[in-house]
């Protein structure tokens, strides 16, 4: 069934899907044997399959194959959602050992790493190794300059996402 074909009965393919399995005597399904179709549902469903095939005809201007009829040119200003620093904060006093701040402001690798590291740290030293003391140093301390690194993370965070909507804006 091609965009030719859509909608027609008998359309090339052998007969009409669903036919004989159920069917109703016009042969589509949904329809009770013996019933008249409803005659404002018939012209909806021509003028729909008009417009459709209408549209199905109508030359594309671009040379990827892609129907770019729906693209609306935009208008107005572009709204970003900034990201906030409360946010961040908050998301680093309770969960800054999992990374959480950082995913938040779009660093996912250092997030991931803290989140991996703070955990398995804490439970090597529940263990009662004394290993796990140094690399949860360093990880403690990695959290604590976060607290004053948080302000230029978000305003990197919130550049890139200026820069992203207006590139998207003018492709």
């Amino acid at each position: 069934m091609t965009a030719r074909t859509f909608g027609r009965r008998g359309g090339g393919d052998g007969g009409t899907f669903g036919a004989g399995h159920g069917a109703g005597a016009t042969g589509g399904f949904g329809a009770r044997a013996g019933a008249g179709e409803d005659p404002a549902m018939a012209a909806r469903r021509a003028a729909f399959l008009a417009e459709e095939r209408a549209r199905a005809d109508r030359p594309t201007e671009n040379s990827d194959g892609l129907d770019r009829t729906l693209d609306m040119p935009r208008s107005g200003p572009i709204f970003i959602r900034e990201k906030s620093l409360g946010t961040a904060y908050l998301l680093w006093f309770f969960l800054g050992g999992f990374g959480a701040h950082r995913f938040y402001l779009g660093f996912p690798v250092s997030g991931a790493i803290q989140m991996i590291l703070w955990p398995v740290c804490y439970m090597v030293a529940m263990t009662g190794s004394f290993g796990a003391v140094y690399p949860m140093m360093i990880g403690g301390l990695w959290i604590l300059i976060d607290a004053f690194l948080i302000p230029g993370l978000a305003r990197q965070a919130n550049e890139k996402a200026r820069r992203n909507a207006v590139a998207y804006n003018f492709m």
